[in-house]
């Protein structure tokens, strides 16, 4: 069995030993009830000491017996849902690469091991729409649960559970039709989270907060920067696995939610205590350019491999098509060895449990405890002006090297002006949403004009390279294709860039 994915949709509901099971084939829409299945199954459950992956809504299991027998890794989707991956079940004793990769960043580098052992006697039956669909499954466990975290203790119990099919898993309405029919007819909804935390009991962890105040225009204005730090962290803990396994931009994704991060801090260090803000950025900065300098290959690479396309055949002289693949997959390979040494360190993990401290218990300043619309506006507004302070600067700046250099400014500024106005939409609107559109506009378009002057330097460069007689007409032509993009930027820069500079919060 290959690595597969689902999401899946379910309500658990309690059920004693003697309870007759629910009238099935009376709940609407359900046209009838198939065939029951019966299994036996075994699982064992696998967390760190501290149950890292339990106190995130996390599973991770080997189970035998079922169709689909194999190691088990949930992930919280959404509210009642979760992404099960699958791998096949393998060595006993030893987690799926695959699947140790999705949760490192959760683990924290700490090992993973048994921490209890299931058995189940499950019964099955399948639930079919009047057209012959399957819908759900209603399954009836009678469970019994060895726990070896902490004090050992066996336990027995029984449970209902409906699931939805495959492809019925995004159908909110039905989930909750069937919730509330089973209901009526005597089932009761449980409170267990899993059957691991049933098993567990005073040992299960709580919770790792994932919700907050939500923002108000009187409420603290730490309060909608957190709820979106909160959201940039979750989703660099997701791209976290995507970069260990290898998937497309993913290095890209990682290094923008690190960025969106440290914008956001400095951008609204004014609310928090100086020394844990000063400290995470520069963290955070370290372990973007470490990302970058792949990300700064990858983008290099493909905008010359387009820029050789683009060139008539007779004027792309020599092996330099080759020349080009040999230098860059070698330093995208340099690169790339030093993200997973960075993402396997201490030093990065650390880095992880300090953000989230940092969110769970910021260190607020008075400013922090202030009015959200009128303080966040002040400091979103202060973002603009810098914004502002750098374009005057570019355009009056010496056209060459240094006026580059000033337009990469700008796109910085337009950057920082970006992350802060998407932090606070919460309060502000559709006016700070219209602010981060104009703002992210203006980046992307300097974000071309940034490529270019990279591009640049890397021609000169090869031009400039021993044995490349041949080939320095070549990237001579090149050079010049780039200066006039380059240009082409600026000028659309200062056409479309106005409503960026000029659009402000109201406090």
């Amino acid at each position: 069995m290959a690595t597969s994915s689902n999401v899946e949709a379910e309500q658990k509901f309690d059920a004693e030993a003697s309870t007759p099971l629910p009238a099935l084939d009376a709940i609407d829409g359900i046209g009838r009830v198939g065939e029951p299945a019966s299994y036996s199954l075994e699982a064992i459950y696998f967390d760190t000491r501290h149950l890292a992956l339990a106190s995130r809504g996390i599973t991770l299991r080997r189970r035998t017996g079922g169709a689909d027998a194999g190691w088990h890794l949930k992930l919280p989707h959404s509210a009642g849902k979760r992404t099960e991956i699958q791998e096949p079940l393998g060595n006993a004793d030893t987690v799926p690469v695959e699947l140790m990769d999705r949760v490192l960043a959760y683990t924290r580098g700490h090992a993973v091991a048994a921490v209890a052992t299931l058995t189940t006697e499950r019964t099955s039956y399948p639930l079919y729409g009047n057209d012959g669909h399957r819908l759900a499954d209603f399954v009836d466990d009678y469970v019994r649960a060895t726990a070896v975290l902490g004090e050992p203790r066996e336990l027995e119990w029984r449970e209902w559970e409906v699931e939805l099919a495959p492809d019925e898993a995004d159908d909110d309405t039905l989930l909750k039709t069937l919730t509330l029919q089973l209901s009526e007819a005597g089932a009761k909804p449980s409170e267990r989270t899993s059957k691991l935390a049933t098993a567990l009991g005073d040992s299960w962890p709580a919770a790792k907060r994932t919700d907050r105040e939500e923002p108000s225009d009187n409420g603290p204005a730490v309060n909608p920067v957190l709820k979106y730090l909160d959201e940039q962290v979750a989703d660099l803990l997701l791209q976290d696995s995507h970069v260990r396994l290898s998937r497309d931009d993913s290095v890209h994704q990682m290094r923008s939610q690190i960025r969106r991060i440290r914008a956001v801090l400095h951008g609204f260090s004014a609310l928090f205590e100086p020394d844990p803000v000063e400290d995470l950025e520069k963290e955070l900065k370290s372990l973007a350019k470490t990302l970058g300098r792949y990300r700064d290959v990858e983008v290099l690479h493909e905008r010359l491999k387009s820029s050789f396309d683009e060139l008539p055949g007779k004027l792309v002289l020599g092996q330099l098509h080759n020349e080009l693949e040999e230098r860059m997959t070698l330093r995208a390979d340099t690169a790339m060895s030093a993200v997973r040494n960075r993402l396997n360190s201490p030093r990065y993990f650390t880095l992880l449990d300090d953000l989230e401290a940092f969110i769970d218990a910021p260190p607020t300043t008075s400013k922090g405890e202030a009015a959200a619309k009128e303080t966040t506006a002040k400091l979103v507004n202060k973002a603009g002006k810098r914004l502002r302070k750098r374009h005057d600067e570019a355009v009056g700046a010496a056209v060459g090297p240094q006026r580059d250099k000033a337009f990469h400014e700008v796109r910085k500024a337009a950057k920082k002006l970006r992350f802060a106005a998407a932090a606070v939409q919460g309060v502000h609107g559709k006016r700070a949403a219209k602010l981060e559109d104009a703002a992210h506009r203006v980046q992307s378009i300097l974000g071309d004009h940034q490529d270019s002057v990279m591009a640049r330097a890397e021609l000169l460069k090869l031009g400039a390279a021993p044995g490349v007689s041949n080939g320095a007409f070549t990237y001579g032509v090149l050079h010049a294709m780039e200066r006039t993009a380059a240009d082409a930027t600026q000028e659309e820069y200062l056409r479309k860039g106005k409503k960026a500079r000029k659009l402000r919060l109201k406090k």
